[in-house]
């Protein structure tokens, strides 16, 4: 027996120790973790629950790290000799914490939409969907730069040399990635200035369709066709963009072109009749209402017809000019007048 334990048991410890660290990893992710998740969403801290819930597993996969780390570095100098690899074990672990870390990060960066969401709405910091995935897409590009550094670093490379290298490539880097650069700096205006944000319908002289998506380089635009239409960024920096979706009212304009044998009084009937019609509507803001006849057309008495309608959806907005279409026409049938259609006069003369 003594002499098991002179021989074995220094390889015991290790195993022991490793054991012991995975009853604390699996404590923390049976228990504790949720415990902690519990305790905060009793607290009314939904956001530091969802943190918790996101962390747990990733903070059981580093004791495991630890462990295995822990457990190799307590064998004997014996064991380390036969084995020169396991000289590599404490690299392999800190990278392997760094990964879980990272994947935690990443994943609780997600966090962020809500919370900016959340604050916006009691603060009333402006803040909108597009500025929480803007910040979303850098805080993780920033998240992976700092771990891919921190791994490097433990790998051995010159972290400075890396930077210097860098520093003597970024001439040729500026000059490749103008473009980059301006459609990055194009993102930052629309976050800042917010022309519009996800779920707005927009038209340019290019595009028309509904954001579904601003990234750090272009923006996603489903247009009506239902295509997806990528849009680099600085293209909104130096164009004009309408956005319909801000509407407080929405505009309608046209031309009725009446035969030039309407007598004036009918004329004059029917443009009174079409103003009392529009201004008692219910969709129609009565002091926008127009209507005057002012042309002389090449085949018709133009009358110019101009009022905003009160609803900005497209669809009832088209229902409500059906509805003054048809009511137009009873108007015309009462007092007998017709529209013009283009016609020509042809004179012939006998020779």
């Amino acid at each position: 027996m003594i002499e098991f334990w002179a021989v074995y048991g220094v390889y015991l410890f290790p195993v022991l120790i490793f054991l012991l660290f995975c009853a604390a990893a699996f404590v923390s992710a049976r228990w504790l973790g949720p415990f902690a998740v519990k305790l905060a969403e009793k607290l009314n801290r939904p956001y530091i629950a969802e943190a918790l819930r996101i962390f747990v597993r990733p903070a059981a996969y580093c004791l495991l790290s630890l462990g295995v780390l822990s457990a190799v570095s307590t064998l004997p100098q014996r064991v380390h000799a036969a084995a020169p690899w396991l000289a590599v074990t404490g690299r392999v672990c800190a990278i392997a914490c760094i990964v879980f870390f990272t994947v935690g990060l990443v994943r609780a960066v997600h966090i962020v939409p809500a919370l900016l969401l959340g604050m916006s709405s009691k603060l009333d910091l402006g803040t909108g969907k597009a500025l929480a995935h803007f910040l979303t897409s850098i805080l993780q590009a920033f998240i992976f730069l700092v771990a891919a550094t921190i791994v490097l670093d433990i790998l051995g490379y010159n972290i400075n040399g890396v930077l210097t290298a860098l520093g003597l490539g970024s001439l040729s880097f500026a000059l490749a990635g103008q473009d980059i650069v301006s459609n990055i700096f194009g993102g930052i205006i629309i976050i800042t200035e917010r022309p519009f944000e996800i779920g707005d319908w927009v038209k340019t002289a290019d595009v028309e369709g509904s954001v579904e998506d601003i990234s750090l380089r272009s923006t996603k635009i489903r247009t009506l066709d239902d295509a997806l239409t990528v849009v680099p960024n600085q293209k909104f920096t130096s164009a004009a963009i309408t956005n319909w979706t801000r509407l407080n009212r929405r505009l309608s304009q046209f031309t009725l072109g009446f035969a030039y044998a309407t007598p004036a009084d009918t004329l004059q009937l029917v443009c009174a009749d079409l103003r009392e019609m529009l201004a008692a509507h219910p969709q129609v803001l009565a002091d926008t209402v127009q209507v005057r006849f002012l042309e002389f057309g090449a085949s018709s008495l133009d009358v110019f017809v101009q009022f905003y309608v009160k609803t900005t959806q497209i669809a009832e907005y088209r229902a409500v000019r059906e509805e003054i279409n048809a009511k137009i026409l009873e108007i015309l049938q009462t007092r007998g007048a017709s529209l013009a259609f283009p016609s020509r006069s042809v004179y012939l003369s006998s020779v």
